[in-house]
């Protein structure tokens, strides 16, 4: 299952409630994501780190905490394409590095967006990092810059996000 995060650079903590939201949130003043991806990324910088869960884990946080309810499914046709390939091709593309695009679900939305404001609003450097990171997309972490939170939700609303994506967003 996906596991979704917002790093807030640089920031000492951000006070989140959990009360406030109806995703599941675990805020961390470490940045250190639950998964390995992007994980030498991280451990080069300070600040906090929100990891993101269904709103199953409200309550429950101390399982396995991951966020595939809270994401649209059928945006995009999940079909894996088995490709052919080359027994004597020395770049072993065998489609392991496929990627797919989500949206989030509607409802889910708001609190999104609210985290990433909040998350933005306490970095001194004024930059935040959202990143996902799911066993079954793409292989290597891809780091896209996107400038703004507006720009983020443009993104999501066209075209859909990557997996196994960091986005990094700047305010003023």
């Amino acid at each position: 299952m996906p596991t979704i995060e917002i790093a807030s650079i640089n920031s000492t903590g951000l006070d989140l409630n959990q009360a406030n939201f109806d995703v599941a949130i675990i805020e961390e003043k470490k940045l250190e994501s639950h998964r390995g991806l992007f994980y030498d990324l991280l451990r080069q910088q300070n600040g906090v780190i929100v990891h993101i869960g269904n709103p199953d884990f409200k309550d429950d946080k101390e399982g396995g905490f991951f966020a595939g309810q809270i994401i649209d499914w059928d945006f995009e046709p999940t079909e894996i394409y088995f490709p052919e390939f080359d027994e004597n091709d020395t770049t072993d593309n065998r489609g392991a590095n496929q990627q797919f695009r989500f949206k989030f679900l509607n409802q889910y939305k708001p609190d999104i967006d609210k985290l990433l404001k909040i998350a933005l609003d306490n970095s001194p450097i004024k930059k935040v990092c959202f990143l996902t990171d799911y066993q079954f997309g793409p292989e290597n972490g891809k780091i896209e810059i996107i400038y703004t939170i507006t720009d983020f939700w443009t993104l999501h609303d066209k075209e859909g996000l990557g997996l196994n994506t960091l986005y990094e967003m700047y305010g003023r």
